[in-house]
């Protein structure tokens, strides 16, 4: 398995699996250039491949408007559902917002467990061997 670590998170992605796993680093302030150079490290690690994303955001942290926004956008085609892993209160008004207000353009979904996260992930994994496309859908 293929790491890369960026200023904000250390991302690496299992080939058999297809998920790719983003560990934000405690205390991140994600800015619109972290976004975009952690979507630069995702290219890299998954070969534009069609993926499923973990991100595991159980550190305080906070992200910029921009870098939501970006993150929201149809510039990361090659994901097909992101599952986001929050513990905290304040990380969780961020995680809702971000899906109620910034709507992002694939699945996405909070889990307070990695292991209720993986599952629901696992619904995605046949979209990952299919070159189909979708619109986005709300859970």
């Amino acid at each position: 398995m293929n790491k890369i670590t960026t200023r904000t998170a250390e991302l690496s992605y299992d080939t058999t699996s297809r998920i790719l796993r983003i560990r934000i680093l405690e205390g991140s302030d994600i800015e619109l250039a972290d976004a975009l150079q952690n979507h630069e490290a995702t290219k890299i690690l998954t070969k534009n491949e069609r993926h499923l994303v973990l991100v595991d955001g159980r550190v305080n942290l906070s992200v910029s408007r921009e870098a939501r926004t970006y993150a929201a956008s149809k510039e990361h085609q090659g994901s097909i559902a992101t599952a986001m892993i929050i513990t905290s209160t304040a990380n969780k008004l961020i995680g809702n917002f971000y899906i109620n207000v910034n709507k992002p353009e694939i699945p996405t979904k909070i889990f307070s467990s990695e292991e209720k996260a993986l599952e629901w992930l696992g619904g995605f994994l046949y979209r990952t061997e299919s070159g189909r496309q979708f619109t986005s859908a709300r859970f």
